[in-house]
Order: structure tokens, then sequence, then C-alpha cells
């Protein structure tokens, strides 16, 4: 947006002065930088009203307001400087090393402006959503400069980072990723594959070295000084456009009983990045001393591609690169100037002008490089260039080499991404691959309760967790927040993992280490087996205790399980039956997952209940187990004539899985006669009850007596 605004000051400017440069550079610089003051403070005071309020559920109350710093020196340099080249003459005679400075400065950032403003609009094209439309892309435009300023930092090593403060930072893990919190580097840009931005950086450095080298007087050896003006006023653009290109957001919010608090959050590059492109500046200046005369030696054409066919033919024949006011005819004089005197143009000069192929460089810029006067050119030789083009073949196949290695550790380091540690985990999970798994990240449990944690259980449960989307939330020095988001049975579920950064392998390859295991807490419980089955594996239940501290006929366990639904069952006995359970093991945030196995009995117990009574009451009417507890009391004598059982109990009812009680049994029996009395036989009916004792699922029946009556 800045750079369009300084585009339409131009033309806006150029248009009214109608193309015409008039007065000298002081007078340039005073006009433009009273209208940008006045311009500056206009919008200023415009801005002082411009604030944004907003409430939220009746006791939270927001301001937003713009920097008037940054208004008022962003309106300022902006109209300052596109004003200033509007209107500034071009080029003088005799123009000061810092000019040639600026004007160099200005070609280097204008080149990293473009070609990385370029890039960053290919990389958002090309990684553009499906579902975002592509006249969403138009919002690019105006952040081109600030987009190409953010890919030049990147590009020369530098890096973008935020700046959260205030309570802003406390809001942090509400926003989630909609605030960034990690510094941003070249390898970060583009999934990892942002290296190659730097093949790009040296084609650059390259081209506008040799550009500007063109546009220097050709000196015999290297000019020292005229090598620092560059990199030190680059830095100072650089510094500015760092400045203009920060994106932030401030403002003050209102909580009831807290007082009002300030928050804010910036978005930019860093100071360092500064002196990288400085020093890469720098690296431009000493090459373009260095890098024509071999490009004319053994291309010579890439010399006017480069440079300017001009500007190229003036530094082959060693001549001031300041152009100088053109030699004009007393005729063309007097009728341009009639009442000007025609002596704009010594003879000499016109004959010097005959005899050379350009025009010839001003007197006082021949004087200023007559110390250090270049000597012809000659191109080099067959045997040279084919000594060069082996050296270049050489330096391009080692250029090559250092190419693909530097595309290779971006490559390893984008499969090395905090998210692919977090994918690679969980794709083992979905396989059944609980050991390797836990062999990955350590559950960090006891042996007891890591029971379930194997093959066996996971490969054997009835749905396993399905990977939907992995997703890096945000990334710092010390590590990363990964959001996964996978199903079971449909249902999607969100976990949020932390990923440490781990040391460099031989010092360039990223590590991450994923230490949160994804483990769900669950109860298991039988009310009388202890041996369950969960998935394929056998697992043993712990005795629990009663209320009163005793030992009950119930059994649980602790466990930990990978997420799942898994079928837990027991085995089944002649007596007991075992139905299976569902274990739905969704998420360590959700409630705890328990599964209840319930025991129910079958036919055969109360058949082996039926033959204990029939077996009691005939012990009852049999010597000497008649007298035995429990027996009815009418067949408790020993002066018994006779006694039997008519008709055994048909049947017995169940009462829970521990008693049980008969239906009717018929005895009779005849007392001895005695000396008056003679007893005849009598009957009676009695029902009995027992206990039924279990042992690893086995019953044990005891008839415990008889009824009264």
């Amino acid at each position: 947006m800045i750079l369009a605004i300084c585009a339409v000051n131009y033309l806006l400017v150029r248009k009214l002065n109608r193309g015409v440069r008039k007065g000298g550079w002081k007078s340039a610089a005073v006009t433009s930088g009273l209208h940008a003051m006045v311009i500056a403070l206009a919008l200023l005071i415009i801005s002082l009203f411009g604030k944004l309020s907003m409430e939220s559920m009746g006791f939270l109350s927001a301001t937003i307001s713009p920097r008037y710093a940054g208004v008022f020196f962003t309106v300022l340099l902006t109209v300052f400087f596109s004003q200033f080249i509007a209107t500034a003459p071009q080029r003088v005679g005799s123009e000061s090393p810092l000019m040639n400075g600026a004007r160099e400065s200005i070609t280097l950032i204008v080149s990293v402006l473009t070609l990385f403003a370029v890039v960053g609009i290919i990389v958002a094209l090309v990684n553009k959503d499906e579902d975002m439309p592509w006249s969403f892309s138009l919002m690019l435009i105006p952040l081109l400069g600030t987009l190409g300023t953010y890919l030049g930092a990147l590009a020369f090593l530098g890096a973008l980072a935020p700046n959260v403060s205030g309570v802003a930072s406390a809001l942090e893990e509400f926003t989630g990723d909609s605030i960034p919190t990690s510094v941003y580097r070249l390898w970060d840009f583009a999934d990892g594959k942002g290296a190659w931005l730097l093949v790009l950086t040296v084609v650059l450095i390259l081209a506008v070295a040799i550009r500007i080298g063109v546009q220097r007087t050709r000196t015999e050896r290297i000019n020292w000084q005229r090598t620092w003006q560059l990199p030190v006023i680059s830095l100072v653009l650089w510094m500015i456009l760092a400045w203009l290109t920060s994106i932030s957001l401030g403002g003050n919010i209102t909580a009831n009983g807290m007082g009002e608090m300030s928050a804010g959050v910036s978005f930019g590059i860093t100071w360092y990045s500064v002196i990288f492109l400085a020093i890469g500046a720098a690296i431009v200046s000493v090459l373009a001393e260095i890098l024509p005369i071999q490009v004319y030696r053994y291309a010579p054409a890439l010399l006017g591609i480069l440079g300017g066919k001009p500007a190229a033919e003036r530094w082959i024949s060693g001549q001031s690169q300041a152009p100088v006011v053109p030699a004009t005819t007393p005729t063309t004089e007097a009728t341009r100037a009639p009442e000007a005197a025609p002596t704009t143009t010594m003879p000499t000069a016109t004959a010097e002008q005959n005899t050379t192929v350009l025009p010839a460089a001003s007197a006082t810029a021949s004087a200023s490089t007559a110390v250090n006067e270049a000597p012809a050119l000659q191109p080099a030789s067959e045997s040279s260039k084919k000594k060069a083009k082996a050296v270049g073949f050489g330096v391009l196949g080692l250029a090559v080499l250092v190419g693909l290695g530097f595309g290779a550790v971006a490559y390893l380091n984008s499969q090395r991404k905090p998210e692919a540690q977090v994918e690679q985990y969980l794709d083992l999970l979905a396989d059944g691959k609980a050991e390797k798994a836990a062999e990955m990240v350590d559950p960090g449990i006891d042996n007891a309760s890591r029971a379930l944690l194997t093959d066996d259980v996971l490969a054997g449960a009835k749905q396993r967790l399905e990977v939907i989307d992995v997703k890096q939330l945000s990334k710092a020095n010390h590590g990363a927040s990964v959001r996964a988001t996978y199903a079971i049975n449909g249902e999607q579920h969100e976990k949020v993992f932390t990923v440490d950064r781990g040391d460099k392998e031989y010092g360039l390859l990223d590590t991450w280490d994923l230490n949160e295991p994804l483990l769900v807490p669950v109860k298991i419980s039988a009310d009388q087996v202890s041996d369950v089955t969960v998935g394929k594996s056998a697992v043993h239940l712990s005795e629990a205790e009663s209320y009163f501290g005793d030992s009950g006929s119930s059994f649980s366990g602790d466990f930990y399980v990978y997420p799942g639904i898994y079928t837990v069952s027991a085995a089944n006995t002649d007596y007991l039956q075992v139905d299976a359970q569902e274990l739905r093991a969704n998420h360590p945030d959700d409630m705890e997952a328990a599964v209840t196995l319930t025991t129910t009995v079958t036919g055969k117990l109360s058949e082996l209940a039926l033959d204990a009574v029939h077996e009691f009451a005939t012990a009852c009417v049999t010597v000497p187990t008649n007298l035995n507890e429990g027996c009815p009391s009418e067949l408790q004598d020993k002066d018994l004539k006779s006694f039997s059982v008519k008709t055994q109990a048909s049947e017995v009812t169940l009462e829970g899985m521990d008693s049980f009680k008969s239906s009717e049994a018929t005895f009779k029996y005849q007392r001895n006669d005695t000396e008056y009395i003679d007893y005849s036989e009598e009957e009676f009916d009695r029902s009995f009850s027992g206990t039924i004792d279990w042992s690893d699922g086995k019953p044990t029946v005891t008839v415990t007596g008889s009824t009264w009556w």
C-alpha cells in the first residue's frame, strides 16, 4: 500500500509539474519536506478521531486506535521521498559519492522488493485453498511492498518475529494460531522448501552487482572509497522500510473490576535482519568493482543486457558515468535563447567529441579519475576463455552441489516437521502397532497400568482411530504445538500435542521429540470372574474390597489404553455365562471410560443345586446322617422304626448367585411302638435352602438347612 501511495504521488507530482524538474537538490528537498509535513499533520489530526470500540458479554470492552506516530511518520516519509524523486534533478555533472550511493541503494532495494513480491504472489497462488475464490487474491495487491520486504529479509537469512504485549499475551490461549508466537525464518517458508530462495538471492546479487558496477566509472583497480556508501545508505533505508512494513494492532481492554488494560500485537522484520540486508548490500558493492571486467572479458553481450547499452559503452571506454549537459551548436542555442551567449561549449571539446566513439567525460570527472585512469580493455584470448569456461563449469558444478545440498537439507527438514512426528505416532496407533508407539513415546506409567498397551490388545480392537488431519498451530525455539484430529467410528476428536525441539543432527537437520502419549484411562470390573479378555489379550483383575473392608465377589482393575473401541469378555463355564461388553475409549479428557461384566448362571447350576438337595434329603433318611444339622427335626431321632423320602424336591430357586431354595420334598416316618402307644406312619413336607460358593468360576453347593414347617 505504501508503494502504491508513493507511485500515485510520484505520478501526480510529475503531472502537475508537466514532467519538468525545476531547481536543484536543496530546493526539491525543502519543498518536498514542507509538503510532506503539512499532509502528515493533516492526516494525524484526522486519525485522532479514528477509534473503534467494541463490547462483549456486558463486562468486557475494547478500544482499537491507530498508531499515531506510525501514521505521522509513514505519511511524512512516503510523501517526502515520492515527491523528492519526482522533482529533484536526475543527475548533475559532478555527482557526489553519497548521491551515487543513494541511487545504487534504491536500485538494489527496488530489485529485491520486485523479485520477492513476484515470488510471494506465485507461492500464494500455488498454495491457495480450493475453497478460496480467486478474487480473494486481489487483497495481495496492496501488500506487495510488505510481501517483498518480508521475503527479501528471509532470503538474506533474516527473520520475522511477533511482539505480543500487554493483556494480549494472556489472550493467546483463546486466539489459537491467529496471533503468531514464534520467529519465522527462511526454512519455515513454503513448508520448509524456502531454501531455494537462496538461489534467487545469489542470482539477484550477481545481476545487481553487475548493473551497479557498469554504472560506475571504470578504474584501473578497485576503488574502495566508493564501496561503503551503498551498504550504509541501504542500512538506513532498510531500517525505514522495516518500520513502515511492521504490521501492528493495539488498543485498550476494559473488564469489570480489573480496570483498563492495554494490549498490542505487532509482526515485522527483526532488528538483525536489517543488518543482514546491509551485509548483502556490502557484498553487492564489492562485487560491483570486480564482476563487470570479468563479464566483459568472457561474455560482453551480457554486460549490455544487465547494465544497459549506453552505460556499458561508457564503462568500456573508461569515461565518467555522470552524463554531461550535451554540447549544443550556436544555431540551436540562438533558436532556443537568442539573448544567451553562444559560449556553452569549447571548440576543443567538440574536436575531442569528433575523435572518440562516445561523448567525452566532463572536465571535473576526468580530473577526479586521472590518478586512477583505466587502461584500454582487451577481450580475453581463446585459451583464457577455455580456462574460464572450465573454471566456470567447475564453479557452476560446485554451486549445483551446494544447491542440491541445501535442497536436500530443506527437504529433509520439511519431512522432519513437528507435525510429522505426531502423524507418525498416530499412524502407528491406527495400524495397531502399540508396542512401536510405546517405543516412540514412552507412556510414562507403571507396568500394571500398561497391561493393555500391547499389539494384541490394539490389533484386536473393534475400532481403532483414523487420522483425519494434523496441523501445526505454533512453533518456537523450544518446541511446537500440533493439533491432531482423529475419528473413532466416525466421531471426530481433537488433541493438541506439545512437540519438543531436539538437538540438530550433523548441525543441520532438525529433530523433534514427541513426549506426550495419547492414553485414555479405563476401568474394567466384573462381578464373578477375575480373568477377562480385552481384544486378544487376557488381563487379571484384582479382588475388590467391600465397604466393610472384607473381600467380596467382585473384581476390578484400572488401566490405560490407546483410543479405540475394544471388546471386553470373559470365558464361559458350564455354570456361568458372561456377555461381552464394548469399551469406548475416545479422548483423554472425556469421563473415565468404564465397563462392567455381569455374570449370569446357566441351567446347570440349578441342576447342581437340585442334585445337592436330593443328596441331602437322602442323607437325612440314612443312619447316622439323619442326625446331621439341617435335617428335618422329625428325622433327627434314634428311636425311629422307619423313615424314607416319599417324593424328592422337583426344583430349586436361585436367590442371586450365592444361595438357593428348593421346592418341598415329602418324607414319611414311623416311630417305634411303646408299651402304651402304637405309632402309625406319618408324612410331612419340607423345603431346603443352601449356599453357593465360587472359586475360579466353579461353584460349591452346600445345603444348610430345612424349613421348620
